[in-house]
């Protein structure tokens, strides 16, 4: 089959690096994975020695070919570690293909690690297939979720994503043969969220914040995880409500919310939300992801902390997290073409408002104006604006 990607679902070319020696079937393998460094013991006759061709048939046999070596114990070994961290299907593929590059002594994206990664994920369970042109090979999932930015095909029912190497997709899209071989054709779905961090984060690093609250000047030291930034830098664009929902580090529950908490103390509800988009508004530098980073680039509440400056989607992702965490407040994401709010349901609450099931919000919009602490005001320039309903968190459970 032969597919042609459209413009925005393109994935970035990736070099095929030349052969080198294989490792011997009896090294122990020991490879960094965010902040752990992790060993693996490869079985005897594993490693494929010789140069891929990337053709039909060629690829159509070398699965049988695959199966014929000890995959077996390698596979648990991964299975295992990756139950152990704690990863989702995605940081699961991460593990395997940077075990195979450090067995393989291959970068990312050179055909044997590619094919590998396909192997052992059919393997695991999963619907995955092979795309290929030149010498050029990529793995897509199955899966369910919704994506962007990133190269997607469809084969009957089924939609597929392109994970090798998870570079989004920046450039011209082009055409692909799909390998006629389905080794899981009923297998499971691939998914890209998270309910949780790994634990393959140990680290965070301190940080004070400084921010405008009623004229006076504020200022909160606490924690952060930088690791959770290398984990995003190229994860696959998920659905925006993903990221409101994604949950704060540990380093900062333990550090962040004690002290935001107590600060709280006395305030009523209004007076605490005030003090919440205070602080979003004006404890960061405002810029647009496209001038940064070249291309929309939403972050959860931790990564805030991690880069110089934020949008207004970021800031909405924190602000959410934050009411979510210290009010636990029923709230809405309210997306407009090119900016995302927060709207909030309180008894009492007051000001430029949004129904929604039933329910009154009213607009804490945690971007502007930079040193207010007003809410009950719908953006600025939005006012006559139509907007869209991305997420909603019910509040307090009873």
């Amino acid at each position: 089959m032969f597919y042609t990607f459209p413009l925005r679902n393109f994935f970035l070319g990736l070099l095929l690096v030349g052969m080198s020696a294989p490792l011997s079937a009896t090294e122990l393998v020991t490879f960094d994975f965010y902040d752990q460094k992790l060993d693996l013991y490869v079985p005897d006759n594993f490693v494929y020695p010789y140069q891929l061709r990337i053709e039909e048939m060629a690829l159509r046999s070398l699965y049988q070919e695959f199966e014929r070596r000890p995959y077996q114990s390698l596979l648990t070994d991964l299975q295992e570690k990756a139950s152990l961290l704690q990863l989702n299907d995605w940081l699961f593929s991460q593990l395997i293909r940077q075990g195979l590059q450090a067995i393989y002594k291959k970068q990312a994206g050179d055909p044997i690690v590619e094919y590998a990664t396909y192997f052992l994920l059919a393997k695991s369970g999963y619907d995955v297939r092979l795309t290929y042109r030149d010498k050029l090979l990529q793995v897509n999932v199955y899966t369910t979720d919704v994506l962007y930015e990133i190269p997607l095909i469809q084969d009957g029912s089924r939609q597929y994503a392109n994970i090798s190497s998870g570079v989004r997709a920046t450039n011209m899209g082009r055409s692909m043969y799909l390998l006629d071989q389905a080794p899981q054709s009923r297998g499971r779905v691939f998914s890209f969220l998270m309910k949780k961090w790994p634990t393959v984060l140990n680290s965070s690093e301190a940080r004070s914040a400084v921010f405008q609250y009623r004229g006076h000047s504020q200022e909160i030291n606490f924690r952060y995880n930088p690791g959770l930034a290398a984990l995003l830098k190229n994860y696959p664009l998920v659905d925006e409500h993903w990221y409101m929902e994604a949950p704060l580090s540990e380093a900062l529950k333990a550090t962040l919310i004690p002290q935001l908490r107590q600060l709280l103390k006395g305030k009523t509800q209004r007076e605490s939300l005030e003090y919440l988009v205070a602080f979003t508004r004006s404890a960061f530098v405002y810029k647009d992801d496209k001038i940064v980073f070249g291309t929309n680039k939403p972050m959860v509440a931790d990564e805030l902390f991690f880069y110089p400056f934020s949008d207004c989607e970021d800031r909405s992702a924190l602000f959410y997290a934050l009411v979510k965490t210290l009010l636990e407040l029923p709230m809405i994401v309210i997306a407009y073409e090119d900016h995302l709010s927060i709207a909030v349901a309180a008894p009492g609450l007051i000001g430029d408002a949004v129904t929604y099931n039933g329910q009154v919000y009213v607009f804490c919009d945690p971007t502007g104006p930079q040193n207010s602490s007003e809410i009950g005001r719908i953006p600025p320039g939005y006012e006559d604006q139509t907007f869209e309903i991305l997420g909603s968190f019910t509040g307090r459970k009873e």
